[in-house]
């Protein structure tokens, strides 16, 4: 029997938490969700119209779906789809690493866009992160408290960057931080084709216990123009592709590798 105890919760957060749902998935019935949020299945449908009504979703038989797609435009969404299968496959694994009570930190790649979309349902996290994108795809969540680091906006990738983010970072520090790149080697470690992207993930990493890669394979043996943190400061590699056992051969020894 489902416990109807969270009908009393905020009817606007019961409704954050529908749409951080229907976010992550895309497609939810009444029944499935009520059960998710502890409510009955009038609330949700009476939830649902109202969300209708507000053009947030659109009804269907027994459920709801997306009336548009939350998702980013201009440069930043055509590089969501470049290793797309291989991003969404990295980044189910990198959310198991997270577990509640976490801080986490997540840069503004397109990879870490698809770890926030894993854990947008999850509670008692904190969420660090330069990304604009990453930052309203979790604020849906009030259970997940979302950092965002300030500073210059770069409309291209949709993150921010500047002596302001780095500022802020000295008084913050995360258990574990998710780092995509342009490329990593041996001699060069993980490296960006921007210098104040590479300059704030440099930050970023001081201020992390645990630095975890998260890349598809065609990143590996790939060099950038700056440097941000030396193979020696990775603790784990998380890739995908076809090629991903052989061009992750070279690094067997400096971290544990998950090919996925």
């Amino acid at each position: 029997m489902t416990d109807h105890s969270n009908d009393a919760l905020p009817p606007e957060v019961r409704r954050d938490q529908i749409m951080a749902l229907l976010q992550r998935y895309g497609q939810i019935t009444v029944k499935w969700c009520a059960e998710q949020l502890g409510v009955s299945e009038v609330t949700i449908r009476s939830d649902f119209a109202i969300l209708e009504r507000e053009g947030m979703l659109r009804r269907v038989w027994g459920g709801a779906v997306l009336d548009r797609p939350l998702w980013p435009e201009g440069s930043f969404a055509s590089r969501l789809k470049q290793q797309a299968a291989e991003k969404e496959r990295i980044a189910r694994i990198a959310a198991e690493l997270i577990v509640d009570g976490d801080t986490v930190m997540l840069d503004a790649s397109t990879t870490a866009y698809a770890i926030a979309r894993q854990i947008a349902d999850r509670r008692n996290l904190t969420v660090i992160t330069n990304g604009m994108h990453l930052a309203l795809a979790l604020g849906a969540n009030p259970a997940i408290t979302t950092i965002v680091i300030g500073g210059q906006v770069r409309g291209d990738t949709g993150s921010l960057t500047g002596t302001l983010a780095e500022e802020m970072l000295q008084r913050l520090h995360a258990d574990k931080g998710f780092f995509s790149a342009r490329g990593l080697t041996v001699a060069k470690g993980l490296t960006e084709s921007s210098i104040p992207e590479g300059l704030l993930k440099a930050e970023m990493v001081r201020h992390v216990d645990r630095v975890i890669a998260v890349l598809d394979s065609s990143k590996l043996g790939q060099t950038a123009l700056t440097s941000f943190c030396p193979v020696d400061g990775i603790h784990h590699l998380i890739t995908a592709g076809p090629d991903a056992p052989e061009r992750s051969a070279p690094f067997t020894g400096f971290f544990p590798i998950t090919i996925v």
